[in-house]
């Protein structure tokens, strides 16, 4: 499976929700995108399930802080 990556993680709102969902759009058969967000994006777990994209959601460390890997996929859901 193809994978792309997209860092929005220093994206101001409501950008790095904006940049998760047109990269889940534009996603094509095999493929599936790695997005890094500044924080757990709650509310884009529910725009994606409505759209039947799957996702799983993992904490990055990145010095003292975390960021989040959220991975997205077309099919039924990963996620919670």
């Amino acid at each position: 499976m193809n994978e792309r990556f997209v860092d929005a993680s220093d994206l101001p709102p409501p950008e790095p929700l904006q940049v998760a969902l047109q990269a889940a759009t534009a996603l094509g058969p095999g493929e599936r995108v790695r997005v890094r967000l500044p924080r757990e994006p709650y509310p884009l777990f529910g725009l994606l399930a409505e759209r039947g994209y799957s996702y799983e959601s993992v904490a990055v460390r990145r010095g003292e802080d975390c960021v989040y890997d959220v991975v997205i996929t077309r099919g039924p859901g990963i996620g919670p």
